[in-house]
């Protein structure tokens, strides 16, 4: 056990997620329900975007995917 480590400020899995401006608006491409922005604190290690009805995070990079697969 004298191995155990923790990280004092946690992890960022992705630290440069691009942040939307304030006010941005978005749906969510599965439930098309209205997503919430989540604000930009130094302790938050998440996605911006939050589905609460799917219980799932978004970012700008997983719209810009999403748009490209749907392309047919």
């Amino acid at each position: 056990m004298d191995s155990h480590h923790t990280f004092e400020d946690g992890l960022k899995y992705k630290p440069d997620y691009v942040w939307p401006a304030a006010g941005a608006k978005r749906k969510c491409p599965r439930c098309k329900d209205s997503l919430e922005l989540v604000e930009n604190k130094d302790n938050y290690y998440g996605k911006p975007w939050w589905c609460a009805p799917c219980q799932w995070q978004y970012a700008e990079e997983d719209f810009q995917a999403s748009s490209k697969n749907s392309i047919k």
